[in-house]
């Protein structure tokens, strides 16, 4: 696969990753207990499918930063820079490779907080 498509689907797969970050600090700050409305973070950047997770659920996901969400189908739009890891009842789970999973790293908003933090600790 071609570098610069690796790229966009992370980017992508990222864009989606990083609304879903504030709209789960929000569902937070709310103590919301009820399954939030999340948007598919598949590699699509049309689409606006929605999947209800819980917080704890989203959370385990997103332990992973080569891990995102997808409505059953959308992995299929990542022509092969992620492989479905996990089906669940509504979503599936899928783990970005290559290219992409090093473009995603990077792109990840938690680990910059965890690379400042290193740092200020280095000090």
């Amino acid at each position: 696969m071609d570098r610069l498509v690796e790229e966009r689907i992370a980017q992508n797969d990222s864009t989606f990753r990083n609304a879903n970050e504030r709209i789960g600090a929000a569902a937070e700050a709310y103590d919301a207990t009820m399954p939030i409305p999340f948007i598919c973070e598949c590699a699509d950047p049309t689409c606006v499918d929605i999947v209800r997770l819980d917080l704890a659920e989203y959370e385990e996901i997103r332990q992973d930063s080569h891990r995102f969400f997808n409505i059953p189908g959308h992995e299929a739009v990542a022509q092969g820079a992620a492989v479905v890891v996990a089906r669940r009842d509504g979503y599936v789970i899928v783990e970005t490779i290559g290219h992409a999973a090093e473009v995603v790293d990077g792109l990840d908003e938690r680990k910059g907080d965890e690379r400042l933090e290193q740092a200020a600790r280095e000090e």
